[in-house]
C-alpha cells in the first residue's frame, strides 16, 4: 500500500483524534495506583509471576500503561479487561471496535508514518494483519503450564488464546426441545425446508468456514459436498447479517437458526429472547473458532501488551475467559463457560485453515450452491 506524505499526515492526524476520543470514552476505567508489593497471580509459577511483575514494573515506570486494542468486537470483552486491570492496578485497556479491513489499514498507516497507536490487534480465526511480517511481533508467554505449547500461527506472530463455539438455535415458543435439530443431518428433515435462517455463506463470515469444515478431507466421509448441496436445497434463508440470525429466530421470523456465534446468541438470550441453543454433540459436528491476537511491532505500550497475554495464559486468566468472556481457554485444566459442555465432550469439526488458497475452491463451491 502506497501513501503520499499528505495522506500520511491526514491519516495520522485522524488516527490521533480517534485515539484521543477512545482514551476518553472507551477505556476500562480510571486506573488505580500500582501497589508497592509484587502482584501474585493465583496458581501461577514463581517464574511466571516474576515475568509478569517485571513487565508490570516496566510499563508503569515508563508511563506506558494504556493498552490500545483494535478489533471487530473488542468492546464486548470489557468484563475480561476489567478482571485484568483489577489484578494489575494502573493498567488501562482502550478498546477500538472496527472491521478487520479498517484495523489492518490503520495499523499499516501507523507503521508507515511512525506514529503507532495500536498495541494489540484482536481478531478471529486468522487475523490477516499477522500475515504481514513487519506488522506484528511474537508474544513472550511464560505463564502457561510446563510442557504446554502456546498455539500460534504466522511464524508465532499470531497467538491464539481462546476458543469460541457456534450453535444451532431454536425459538422455544415454536419448537419443542425434543423436536429441535440435534445434528446436521436433522436439518435436512423436509419439515424445516424454508424455515432455517443463516448468515449469508457467499460473503466473509463464520458460516463459510463452518461449511468448509464439513467438506474438508477429515469430514468428507460423514458430510462432504453432498451434504452441503442437500442443505442448500432446504431453501435456507439468509439473515441480513450473522448477528441477526438469533434475533430473527427470537422474533419468530424463523424457528431455526444455524451456525450462530455464541456471543450473538448470548446477547439475544440475555435480553429475554425465547431462544435456546443446541450443540450437535451426537455427530461431533461442533464448530469452534480460535480467537487470536497479535502484538503490534514496536507497539507504544509493548510491556503492558505482553503482560496482558501472559495474564490470559495464567490459571486466573484461563478461568476469566470462561467466566467473563464465555469462551474456552487452551490449557489442559482450563474450565469451560457455564452451561456449555466440557471441552473434552465436544467432538468438533476441524479448525479453519487460514490459507486463502486452501479455502478458495471450497468457497467457490459454496457460492455455486447458495445462489441468491
Amino acid at each position: 500500500m502506497t501513501f503520499s506524505r499528505n495522506t500520511l499526515r491526514l491519516a495520522t492526524a485522524t488516527l490521533a483524534v480517534g485515539a484521543l476520543a477512545a482514551l476518553t470514552a472507551c477505556s476500562s476505567g480510571t486506573a488505580a495506583a500500582k501497589p508497592d508489593t509484587p502482584i501474585e497471580v493465583p496458581g501461577t509459577s514463581a517464574a511466571g509471576n516474576a515475568h509478569m511483575n517485571d513487565l508490570y514494573d516496566k510499563a508503569v515506570s515508563g508511563g506506558k500503561t494504556d493498552i490500545v486494542v483494535y478489533g471487530p468486537s473488542v468492546s464486548s470483552q470489557k468484563a475480561l479487561f476489567k478482571a485484568f486491570t483489577d489484578r494489575f492496578p494502573g493498567i488501562k485497556v482502550v478498546q477500538q471496535d472496527q472491521p478487520d479491513a479498517q484495523s489492518i489499514t490503520k495499523i499499516e498507516t501507523e507503521a508507515q508514518s511512525g506514529n503507532r497507536i495500536a498495541d494489540i490487534y484482536d481478531g478471529g480465526e486468522s487475523p490477516q494483519v499477522a500475515a504481514k511480517a513487519d506488522l506484528c511481533t511474537k508474544a513472550d508467554v511464560q505463564t502457561a503450564p510446563d510442557g504446554f505449547e502456546i498455539p500460534t500461527n504466522f511464524d508465532g506472530r499470531l497467538t491464539y488464546y481462546a476458543m469460541r463455539y457456534f450453535v444451532f438455535v431454536y425459538n422455544t415458543d415454536m419448537v419443542k426441545e425434543n423436536e429441535a435439530p440435534k445434528n446436521w443431518k436433522d436439518l435436512l428433515d423436509p419439515k424445516w425446508k424454508g424455515k432455517i435462517t443463516v448468515g449469508d455463506p457467499t460473503v466473509p463470515g463464520g458460516i463459510r468456514y463452518i461449511l468448509t469444515s464439513l467438506m474438508v478431507p477429515e469430514s468428507a466421509d460423514k458430510w462432504g459436498k453432498p451434504y452441503v448441496e442437500a442443505l442448500a436445497q432446504q431453501d435456507v434463508q439468509f439473515a441480513q447479517s450473522e448477528p441477526n440470525v438469533p434475533a430473527d429466530v427470537a422474533s419468530g421470523r424463523f424457528p431455526i437458526g444455524i451456525a450462530v456465534y455464541q456471543g450473538f446468541y448470548e446477547d439475544v438470550k440475555a435480553k429475554g429472547g425465547p431462544v435456546a441453543a443446541v450443540f450437535p454433540l451426537d455427530d461431533g459436528g461442533n464448530f469452534m473458532s480460535r480467537t487470536g491476537m497479535c502484538i503490534v511491532n514496536k507497539a507504544p505500550h509493548a510491556d503492558a501488551a505482553q503482560l496482558y497475554i501472559n495474564w490470559l495464559y495464567s490459571p486466573e486468566g484461563q478461568k476469566a475467559l470462561a467466566e467473563k468472556n464465555k469462551s474456552y481457554g487452551w490449557t489442559p485444566d482450563a474450565p469451560g463457560p457455564q452451561g456449555a459442555p466440557a471441552l473434552s465432550k465436544l467432538g468438533r469439526l476441524p479448525f479453519s485453515n487460514p490459507d486463502p488458497n486452501f479455502n478458495q475452491p471450497y468457497f467457490d463451491f459454496i457460492n455455486a450452491q447458495f445462489k441468491k
